[in-house]
């Protein structure tokens, strides 16, 4: 076959085909329809003629296609496999064939090697084919390919060099079908790859059309992934489907691995909706030619195929569903002929080239190659199980895959397959594939024999006998189930025979006998017996003779000796008489004692063995003691019969005399004539008293032990149960004469012993003697009350002094001395529960009269004083609790007794012979008190006394309160004094003046101590002599001793007093014990005042004892209401001065200095002038004093005097309307009027003063300085001042402010100085430059109107009382129409109140626009509904009302309600509607386009929006909200009337859109309550505005195309032009700085400002800046100040 190496020669071959076919393409006929339709018609007609004459094979293929049932999706499949893929293998891929599947066409790619001269023949024929063989797929009869037309109306082949197309509709001869079109393509597909384009027919006939969809649809849900086990080439097969967009719905791919010849995996990936499905497949395939085969009735065959009989073999694949762990899968499978036909009841996949019927939907029954196809099925289904039989686990499970039998049991199976089935049957006797449990090889099936489960096999599923070899038993590694499939097809069972040639072999097998072995387990010997037991079955007798005959003969049964008889011998018995055992080495033969087993009951029942008497038994029994002794397992098993059958004896009597017993040396021993004790369990029973102990540390440790005459205890190991009326121990030993107990009174020696060696059982030896022997001797008695027994806690006591362990003390004890505590409780060796002595006790102590009666105080003191011995050196806080539930509870039976003074006595005697009061100490030590050491209570810890309550602090109580008899008992019941007396507290001073004791805190507590007394308990004479004669007052003064006398201190509120030591401020709140109870005088301001004359009086003044008595002076001048006359003092040298070269003297009244009240003044003039040496801070603490001695008028700030002047050069003129005077005029001059100024005397004044105050102007400038001047002894000193503040200027130009440039002091200067100046200008004189005394008043009132709003300040008239003058007020509206407004700084900058204002010193540059800047930017903003930060006022300034935050009210602002008027409401109305009309018309400007809409003329009036007589606040949020309206409608309508999408009033989330609603349109709209973000948001959900962005080159295409990012709109309104500054706020900066995209582009917000300007005119401007922070990087905006001013950069025009 040879491939076309070139298009041309590939043409020529297509066009040579269709020339021959005469075939005209439907191209030429569309040609010849525009030159004359009609003779298109007979053209037609001609060659459809012409058609028919030489192509009738042609015709019948177009006429039947249509009714044709064949599959085309699966001829191309069948095709695809047949083709040779020898290229792709060579490059390492894998054969594949795809298709993709389009609304209106079908792309189906093969990476096969190319289209050949063959192939294009072979398709261009009808019934011809390329393919090698008579085998396959062949699909309807002469159909193949060409049922590709039943869907599609074109096909394009493209393969190679070749490329052409068939055309055929429905209707057509047929010859387009066969006939090749050339169809030019510059596309050269990559090689090797073939790819056909069917192109769906697209005919008016819907119904059709429908039918086609779905015939396609059906075919590729029927296409499998087991097609690919019957594929010779094909390894994967590729299904996308895709949507009118060509965009992939869902995909799905069937690929096959072969890991092995046999082992195939198949895989298949399904994509669908954004998930994955993927599913694998395993499978065996084995694969068997047939031969012989008869022709297939279907296919039509050549020549040549007929000759070579090729049609005589075909290949057979069957396919085995396993799991990935190689397990069968069983589930039905289908049966193919090469492609799937139906399910035919078997478990395996069958591939074979049956004859199928018309339809495809069976194989014809009555074929004979079907019959001869079947039986090699059979065969290959051998061969796969021969290939099982060589896998590990396969061999044992494959049987899975047989056939069902029942199936054929209910006529499932007919015809062909029943055929199969009996075929396989057969078969599978006839070949080995079971194995034994040996697994050698395989093995027939007559050659097994299969076990039933539960009868012929242990518990773990193995043979009950060892098999043969070879084997013959089925291998354990079958299933059940499994076996269950063999059987039906012909495993037989175990049999009688086999199961009796198995025992028979097993006992001559001797040692290795199964059924002899000790080993073997019972269940394993149940089971045998009960298989042999089915011999003896009653409705068997007569069938089985022989067989129970052989098995009786047999030595089955065990005997007691170990032997193996045959009944048939000699009498055997069983081992027990009514489930009691017969005694062995008596003269009987007995079954082994081992057999207990029912079932080998059984079964030695059914061979012969008996049951024996119980006479017979005790005859033998009593028999072997004439002439044998026993040893101990043989005594102990015949006694226990003996017991166990005593009722069941003869009336005779019997004699035990002879019996013999064996005691602890295994001596036999005959206990009638031997004294011998019983060993037993008794706690005190001889066996325990007398046996020897181990070495150790308890009582009863080391005892050498008595080695009396004892049973041996095996005989009690295990007893017999107890019998009617006795039990095993009493028959023992009444029958044979043994001791059970040691009788301690009769015998001294071994009472002795006990007492000593094994003390802890001694009480009970004893009481167990008493219980069998209760008559003791006087003696006795007390010699025992006198003898140490022992006690909880190993002690030994005397048994007098002890006490019973009751319940109810024990608790007692173990509640107040918790567990570790010893009290004398007698150890006893069991628990008493019971809150008295029981009663077998009671009679017991009773005769040693152990149980003496205590009273409770009695037993609590008891329990005291044995804790006491127990409490460690270091007591624990758990330690003190018991002590004091101790304590507390020795209160409440004291409480409780009826004898309280006989009680209180017993107390009150222990506790004075014994220290018993626990006084806690430092690191968790302690002492112990009697009661004269201590006190109850005191102010602190003392070092004289015990301070109980501060000792035990709250501990003394479980729940740290006080407990209602504790303080009770150490007061009352132990009599320790309550409180301390002065006595007591003054010891304690003495104590603590010897032990040197300098904490104030603890020496000021006492005092407070004494000071609580009561005055009547305080002798005052005795107390003042202690405290004068051991000097008892304590205060640290300089190197001073530390502790006085009454006399030596004063109680002074100021300072010290010469020789004295004042005590007021170390004891302030103790005036009345020092004044009143111990003498100390007090001082007065009379003294302090001839302490200051006599400190200034002296020659030499010390500065420091100056300054003391000044301080001194000045404390007490506050309380008096009566001040004396200073002029004595200030004549004396009191003052201290410091001088200008540092010195500091004191000086009086008459030296001139002045006071610092302003640290800046006192820097400036400190090398100067005269000052007095005290700071700010103490002049202002010092103004009592200062005042009274009348130097209010030296404060510097009263004598300074400031000059400033101005050279007239560098200004600019300060433009922000909130800050001129002239706006503010008229309440300035009412001010000044209301003052009286100098300016006001007639009322020509009074207009000049208007008129100056309307004119004022204010100017910003660097060039102002100031000079300070101040006089002192007549010599006037002057500096410059450092800081420089305004310059009032009033001359032929009018009022001239002058106020500095930079922002920061500009408004500082503003806020603090322009009032006060401002105030006095207005106060001097225009001629004689006099100014009046300035009232404060005044100055605080012209602040009110300087900072107030304008529509306040009538309000802040009224407020300050500012009377009125009948002088018209025409000062000038403020408003200037287009300047920014404050509206940014008031409602976008509540947010940010707490974030703090940053200097900015830059300068800014001296011109007429940014010379108004500074105070613009501070006072007024550009509309718009935005967040600013408001600058903070100085903290300094008391009345100031910042105009920087005049609307800031709350944390929480609100725009103002809109203001209703109907003329402001009307033009307003107009307004909007003229906005509202430019929304709806206006389009997005172009990129760098914002100057392209018509700027208004120079001379267009201002627009009127009906604003004019609202607040400044209001008007500000009506301009705003008017620009946010504009933009809302410009995006609703962007799209036309659909606007953007989504994009709804729910966008706009502005608290200024309330302001519109006064329009018709807007009527229904709520107020937006929510936080803003931004005016508005969107989320471009389909990318439309993002796109009008990019097209209108505001965004980068290849960034933001296609996405659907989140828009943060913030709108910024002037009625100026563009250039005019907006703000912003911080919060606002760092959302745009948050938002900036960057070159990375790594978010989904989009910051973006839209600029409105021009408001009110007949043309709106926008400008639109998209992510301003990277604009600002650019330099296309420039960002000044602290406020945010923005204004267009030196780049605008690119913005």
């Amino acid at each position: 076959m040879a491939i076309p190496s070139s298009q041309a020669s590939a043409r020529e071959l297509v066009r040579k085909i269709t020339k021959d076919h005469g075939f005209i393409s439907p191209d030429t006929f569309e040609q010849l329809e525009t030159y004359d339709p009609e003779l298109r018609r007979e053209f037609e007609e001609a060659l459809l003629t012409k058609d028919k004459m030489i192509g009738s094979s042609v015709l019948t293929l177009a006429t039947n296609l249509y009714t044709s049932k064949a599959r085309f999706i699966f001829e191309l499949l069948q095709n695809a496999d047949d083709n040779t893929y020898s290229k792709a293998l060579e490059s390492g891929d894998i054969p594949y064939l795809s298709f993709q599947v389009y609304p209106s066409r079908i792309v189906v790619k093969c990476n096969e090697d190319g289209f050949t001269d063959k192939n294009l023949a072979a398709i261009c024929s009808i019934g011809k084919s390329s393919k090698a063989g008579a085998q396959g797929y062949i699909g309807e009869k002469g159909i193949g390919f060409k049922s590709v037309f039943m869907a599609a109306s074109k096909v394009h082949i493209q393969s190679g060099a070749f490329s052409f197309s068939f055309r055929h509709k429905k209707g057509d001869s047929g010859m387009g079908m066969i006939s090749p079109l050339w169809e030019e393509t510059d596309e050269e597909l990559p090689s090797p790859l073939t790819r056909f384009t069917l192109y769906l027919c697209d005919d008016d006939d819907v119904e059709m059309h429908a039918k086609t969809r779905q015939s396609i649809e059906t075919q590729f849900e029927e296409l499998q992934e087991n097609l690919l086990l019957f594929m010779k080439n094909l390894k994967k097969i590729h299904v996308v489907f895709c949507d009118e967009a060509s965009q992939e719905t869902s995909s799905t791919v069937f690929s096959i691995e072969r890991p092995r010849n046999t082992h195939a995996v198949l895989r298949k990936t399904k994509m669908s909706n954004g998930t994955t499905e993927e599913s694998v497949k395993h499978f065996h395939v084995t694969t068997h030619e047939s031969t012989n085969l008869a022709k297939n009735e279907n296919r039509t065959y050549s020549d040549n195929e007929e000759e070579n009989r090729t049609y005589a073999k075909s290949q057979i694949v069957l396919a085995f569903p396993l799991s990935e762990s190689q397990v069968p899968i069983i589930e039905p499978q289908d049966l193919f002929v090469f492609l799937p036909v139906r399910p035919v009841g078997f478990k395996f996949l069958i591939q074979a080239d049956f004859v199928t019927d018309a339809n495809r939907q069976d194989v014809v029954s009555d074929s004979l190659r079907n019959s001869q196809l079947v039986d090699s099925v059979a065969e290959g289904f051998i061969k796969a199980v021969l290939q099982f039989c060589k896998h590990d686990t396969l061999r044992f499970q494959w049987m899975r895959y047989l056939p069902d039998k029942e199936s054929k049991k209910r006529n499932e199976w007919r015809g062909l397959w029943l055929s199969l089935v009996e075929s396989i049957e057969r078969r599978l006797g006839q070949t080995p594939v079971l194995f034994s449990r040996d697994g050698l090889s395989p093995r027939l099936f007559s050659d097994l024999r299969r076990l039933q489960v539960g009868v012929h096999d242990d518990e773990f599923g193995n043979p009950l006998f060892d098999d043969e070899k070879p084997g013959k038993v089925m291998s354990h590694r079958y299933y059940r189930t499994d076996l269950e499939i063999l059987t039906d097809y012909g495993v037989p069972w175990a049999a009688f025979d086999d199961i009796v040639e198995w025992v028979t072999k097993d006992l001559k097998r001797g040692t290795l006998s199964r059924i002899r072995s000790s080993s073997m387990s019972d269940d394993w010997h149940s089971r045998v017996a009960k298989l042999l037991n089915i011999f003896f079955r009653e409705n068997s007798k007569e069938k089985l003779t022989t067989y129970r005959l052989g098995l009786k003969r047999l030595a089955l049964v065990p005997l007691a000796d170990g032997s193996w008889v045959s009944a048939e011998q000699a009498p055997i018995y069983f081992q027990n008489i009514n489930d009691l055992q017969i005694p062995s080495n008596i003269d009987l033969r007995l079954v082994a004692r081992d057999v207990v087993n029912t079932d080998r009951i059984t079964l030695f029942e059914n061979l012969g063995v008996q049951t024996a008497s119980v006479s017979l038994v005790r005859e033998s029994i009593l028999h072997f003691y004439d002439s044998k002794d026993p040893d101990l397992e043989t005594s102990k098993r015949h006694l226990e019969f003996l017991y166990l059958t005593k009722n069941e004896a003869r009336k005779t009597s019997e004699s035990f005399k002879k019996l013999k017993v064996l005691d602890q040396d295994r001596s036999v021993i005959e206990p009638a004539s031997t004294y011998i004790y019983i060993v037993n369990d008794d706690l005190y029973g001889p066996w325990e008293l007398f046996r020897k102990t181990a070495e150790g540390p308890n009582p009863g440790d080391g005892a050498p032990g008595r080695w009396d005459c004892f049973v041996h205890q095996e005989y009690f190991q295990n007893p017999p149960a107890d019998t009617e009326g006795t039990t095993w121990v009493k028959w023992f030993c009444d029958q044979l004469k043994v001791e059970t107990y040691v009788n301690v009174n009769n015998l001294l020696k071994a009472r002795g012993y006990i007492q000593r060696y094994r003390p802890e059982k001694f009480l009970g030896a004893l009481k167990v003697s008493y219980h069998f022997d209760p008559w003791l001797t006087p003696q006795c008695i007390e010699s025992i009350r006198d003898a140490s027994v022992l006690c909880r806690g190993n002690y030994k006591l005397p048994l007098k002094e002890t006490f019973f362990p009751t319940t109810e003390l024990m608790k007692r004890t173990e509640k107040f001395l918790g567990q570790g505590v010893f009290f004398p409780w007698l150890q006893l060796e069991f628990e008493n529960d019971s809150s008295s002595v029981p009663p077998r006790w009671k009679s017991f102590l009773g005769a040693f009269r152990v149980s003496v009666s205590y009273s409770d105080v009695d037993f609590a003191l008891s329990m005291l004083k044995w804790l006491l011995k127990a409490l460690p050196s270091e007591v624990t806080d758990s330690d003190a609790t018991r002590l004091f539930e101790v304590y507390d509870h020795i209160q409440e039976r004291y409480w409780e007794s009826e004898s309280r003074t006989d009680e209180q006595q017993r107390i009150r005697d222990m506790f004075s012979q014994q220290p018993c009061i626990y006084i806690p100490l430092p690191q968790s030590s302690c002492t112990w008190a009697l009661p004269d050491s201590c006190v109850w209570d005191a102010p602190q810890e003392m070092t004289t006394k015990y301070v109980l309550k501060r000792l035990y602090n709250d501990c003394f109580c479980k729940d740290g309160a006080a407990c209602p008899y504790f303080s009770r008992f150490f007061v009352e019941t132990l009599g320790i004094q309550t409180f301390c007396t002065w006595q007591d507290y003054v010891e304690e001073l003495k104590a603590l003046k010897r032990n040197d004791c300098n904490d104030v805190d603890t020496i000021t507590d006492i005092y407070k101590a004494i000071n609580t007394l009561k005055q009547r308990s305080i002798d005052g004479v005795a107390i003042r002599e202690s405290f004068e004669n051991d000097a008892l007052i304590y205060a640290s003064v300089d190197d001073l001793s530390p502790w006085h006398k009454p006399s030596q201190c004063v109680w002074s509120k100021a300072a010290r007093l010469r020789g004295k030591v004042s005590l007021n401020e170390d004891y302030e709140d103790l005036e009345k014990l020092f004044t009143k109870v111990l003498g100390v005088k007090q001082v007065d301001l009379m003294m302090a005042i001839d302490e200051l004359k006599h400190t200034g009086s002296r020659p030499s003044v010390l500065v420091p004892e100056a300054k003391q008595s000044i301080w001194t002076v000045n404390s007490l001048l506050s309380t008096e209401t009566s001040l004396p006359d200073p002029s004595d003092v200030l004549n004396s040298s009191i003052f201290p001065i410091r001088y200008p070269h540092g010195d500091v003297t004191c000086g009086s009244f008459s030296t001139e200095f002045f006071i610092v009240d302003r640290e800046q003044l006192g820097r400036d003039f400190a090398t100067k002038v005269k000052f007095l040496d005290f700071s700010l801070e103490d002049v202002v603490r010092l103004r009592p004093f200062l005042y009274w001695a009348g130097l209010q008028s030296r404060y510097i700030s009263r004598c300074i005097k400031e000059m400033t002047s101005f050279p007239g050069e560098g200004t600019s003129p300060i433009l922000s309307p909130e800050v001129q005077i002239r706006y503010r005029a008229y309440p300035l001059l009412r001010i000044a009027c209301h003052y009286n100024t100098p300016r006001s005397k007639s009322s020509r004044d009074v207009e000049c003063l208007y008129d100056a105050l309307k004119n004022a102007k204010l100017y910003e400038t660097d060039g102002i300085s100031s000079n300070l001047q101040i006089i002192q002894d007549g010599r006037p000193q002057q500096v410059e001042s450092s800081r420089t503040h305004l310059h009032i200027d009033e001359g032929e130009s009018g009022l001239n402010v002058y106020l500095p440039r930079n922002k920061n002091k500009q408004q500082y200067t503003f806020t603090v100085f322009l009032p006060q100046k401002l105030f006095t200008w207005m106060m001097t004189d225009p001629i004689t430059q006099q100014s009046e005394i300035i009232d404060e008043e005044g100055v605080r009132a012209t602040n009110h109107m300087l900072l107030s709003p304008y529509s306040e300040l009538s309000a802040a008239l009224d407020e300050n009382g500012i009377a009125a003058i009948d002088i018209d007020n025409t000062d000038e509206l403020m408003l200037e129409p287009g300047s920014p407004t404050l509206v940014e700084t008031i409602a976008d900058g509540i947010q940010d109140l707490n974030l703090s204002d940053h200097d900015n010193d830059s300068e800014a540059p001296s011109t007429p626009t940014s010379s108004s800047e500074t105070l613009r930017s501070a006072h007024r903003g550009t509309a718009a509904s935005s967040r600013t930060t408001p600058t903070r006022l100085p903290e300094s300034v008391p009345y100031a009302r910042s105009p920087y935050r005049q609307h800031i009210l709350s944390p929480s602002f609100e725009p103002p309600t809109p203001t209703r008027d109907s003329v402001t409401d009307e033009l307003y109305l107009a307004a909007l509607s003229n906005v509202i009309a430019a929304g709806r018309r206006d389009s997005l400007p172009a990129h760098g386009d914002f100057n392209s809409r018509r700027q208004p003329s120079s001379r267009q009036s201002v627009p009127d929006l009906g604003l004019r007589y609202l607040s400044q606040t209001e008007r500000d949020c009506k301009v705003g909200a008017a620009g946010e309206l504009y933009v809302f409608e410009l995006l609703s309508h962007l799209f036309g009337p659909d606007g953007l999408p989504g994009f709804s009033r729910h966008n706009w989330e502005s608290n200024m859109r309330k302001y519109v609603i006064i329009h018709p349109e807007y009527a229904d709209m709520d107020e937006w309550n929510g936080r803003e973000t931004s005016d508005i948001t969107y989320w471009d959900v389909q990318s439309k505005l993002t796109t009008e962005l990019i097209e209108k080159g505001y965004l980068a295409r290849d960034t933001w195309g296609g996405k659907h990012p989140n828009y943060f709109i913030e709108v910024k309104t002037t009625t100026g032009s563009c250039e005019t500054p907006f703000y912003i706020s911080k919060a606002q900066y760092q959302r745009i700085q948050n938002n900036f995209n960057g070159t990375n582009n790594t978010g989904n917000n989009i910051y973006v400002i839209f600029r409105v300007y021009w408001l009110g005119q007949e043309e709106i401007g926008l400008a639109i800046y998209v992510d301003p922070e990277s604009l600002r990087r650019s330099g296309h905006l420039k960002f000044q100040g602290e406020l945010w001013s923005v204004v267009p950069g030196t780049g605008q025009e690119s913005v």
